[in-house]
């Protein structure tokens, strides 16, 4: 049925709501049911509050009864609040008073405990509200008897989408509530894949992001498809849909898809992985992250970079440990003309033999790499393969190394040094003591 010819039956459902309403509601006998439920409501939350107040001060060891504790709290005042509405069913009963309110306020409140007594297991506060409020939405249709005539109505108010099909409200909730539950299921299935995949021994950290990436993507994939089945939609119907959104898609998230794919490529070349010591665009650190979109590095101050995956395919990027971790690190110093240059070199050495992080195979060298303006140019070399930890770090330790070195040894540093030679001329005579007019 189309949706023009529900309109009539919706304004005729809506009437009758209305009717039904002014006479079996809004009389002195129903609101005083009301206003008894409003009481014993206002008198349940002024007992629960101490109730709270002592379970929260409660100590326990954790485990079972603290989480017992966290589903109970939220309850304690519809509890209260059941016991004085069956309080009052039985008085109603022993005085012959109408209480058809009171029943079914018992009846959707019992609904409700139960419910989210079920439905509090789920660890996700947001998953389990929304299925408590699902389900007790049904419940309390069913106990006001109103089920049967609201998923009639829901099927008669649907829009054709082809020959021989139609897309009804009932379809469209079905279809959402299914979708939000299967891909809860699947995110809740790749993070236990994810963790099982993490511990697996002989498999590269680049093979195992990899894997973990696409098992989340078929996961959600076919949580999508198996939601919107179990819907009772013709998924071919949206193909021509599809055909176009993918289109406008493809051009509007070049970027995106650009992202996704490089961050694939990464991972199928291991070129870079969890842990490498990278530097691209002037950023330096190590690789905390491979993500579907951007690559994350953490530098040595504790700034962590976002940067996209296709920058990490375009880009120049050094990867400090790409086949190994052995780095090794120069550290240029001068010494004066008149200080022993083999002494320096082996001093130099020594210096960097009693810093930490340097290894000692290879071994470190000094070379004599210039004759400058005014000092002998040396130049120590040396090893580490923990470049993740820093090499600023290491280079300025070895620096102080080779400052304590030299002082204690005598070899000079140098300073600049000039020569000037002045030119006998009329106009400088006299201007310095000692020189004749």
């Amino acid at each position: 049925m189309e949706l023009s010819e529900t309109i009539p039956k919706v304004e005729a459902w809506l009437h009758f709501a209305l009717s039904w309403t002014v006479a079996h509601v809004l009389t002195v006998q129903t609101l005083g049911q009301v206003v008894a439920l409003a009481v014993t409501l206002a008198i349940a939350r002024a007992l629960a509050r101490p109730v709270r107040a002592w379970a929260r001060a409660m100590p326990l060891p954790g485990g079972i009864a603290a989480r017992t504790r966290e589903i109970a709290m939220p309850l304690v005042t519809s509890g209260f609040w059941l016991l004085m509405q069956m309080v009052l069913l039985w008085l109603a009963d022993a005085l012959q008073l109408q209480h058809y309110v009171l029943r079914v306020s018992i009846s959707l409140l019992t609904a409700w405990l139960v419910i989210r007594l079920l439905s509090a297991p789920l660890r996700n506060p947001i998953m389990s509200r929304l299925v408590a409020i699902v389900a007790w939405s049904v419940a309390a249709l069913n106990i006001l008897g109103i089920l049967h005539q609201t998923l009639r109505l829901l099927d008669e108010a649907s829009v054709p989408l082809g020959p021989g099909s139609s897309l009804s409200l009932r379809d469209v909730l079905v279809g959402a509530l299914s979708l939000v539950v299967f891909v809860w299921i699947a995110l809740i299935a790749s993070q236990f894949a994810e963790q099982r995949i993490s511990r697996l021994e002989g498999v590269n950290p680049s093979a195992r992001v990899l894997l973990s990436k696409i098992a989340s993507f078929a996961l959600i994939t076919i949580a999508i498809v198996v939601g919107l089945g179990a819907a009772g939609l013709d998924l071919t119907v949206f193909a021509v849909f599809g055909g176009a959104v993918g289109l406008g898609l493809g051009f509007g998230l070049q970027k995106v898809i650009s992202n996704l794919f490089s961050g694939f490529i990464l991972l199928m070349d291991r070129s870079i992985k969890p842990g490498d010591v990278v530097e691209v665009q002037g950023t330096y650190g190590w690789i905390n992250k491979l993500a579907t979109r951007y690559t994350s590095v953490i530098t040595r101050d504790g700034t962590e970079y976002l940067i996209p995956n296709e920058d990490m395919i375009t880009q120049p990027v050094v990867n400090w440990s790409h086949s190994n971790r052995l780095v090794r690190q120069h550290v240029k110093v001068g010494i004066s003309y008149d200080s022993d240059v083999n002494l320096a070199r082996s001093l130099a050495i020594e210096a960097a033999k009693e810093t930490d992080r340097v290894l000692e195979t290879p071994s470190p060298m000094c070379m004599l790499v210039n004759f400058g303006d005014s000092s002998v140019d040396l130049e120590l070399r040396f090893w580490i393969e923990d470049p993740q930890n820093g090499v600023t770090n290491v280079c300025s330790a070895v620096r102080l190394k080779i400052w304590e070195k030299f002082h204690a040894g005598g070899v000079r540093f140098p300073f600049p040094q000039r020569d000037i030679h002045l030119v006998d001329a009329p106009g400088l005579r006299g201007l310095f003591p000692g020189e004749g007019t």
